[in-house]
């Protein structure tokens, strides 16, 4: 599938679950705050959001690097 969406994104990278769970909840998030905002008409504080999808992202760079230092890879 075009090469799994170019590894999910690139960065030249490999798409793994962190990857793939923070592009998931990214589009979860974005179609959740759409709801809100037409219902209520009030932008909803995204600190939360915001540091769930990067603790996915760091995940699946903290395995990347964890990997390249071990010569797992």
């Amino acid at each position: 599938m075009k090469k799994f969406l170019h590894q999910l994104l690139s960065e030249s990278g490999e798409a793994g679950f962190g990857r793939l769970g923070a592009v998931v909840t990214l589009g979860f998030a974005c179609d959740w705050i759409t709801y809100l905002v037409l219902h209520t008409h009030v932008f909803p504080s995204l600190e939360g959001l915001t540091f769930f999808i990067a603790a996915l992202y760091g995940l699946g760079k903290a395995d990347e690097t964890l990997q390249r230092t071990m010569g797992s890879k």
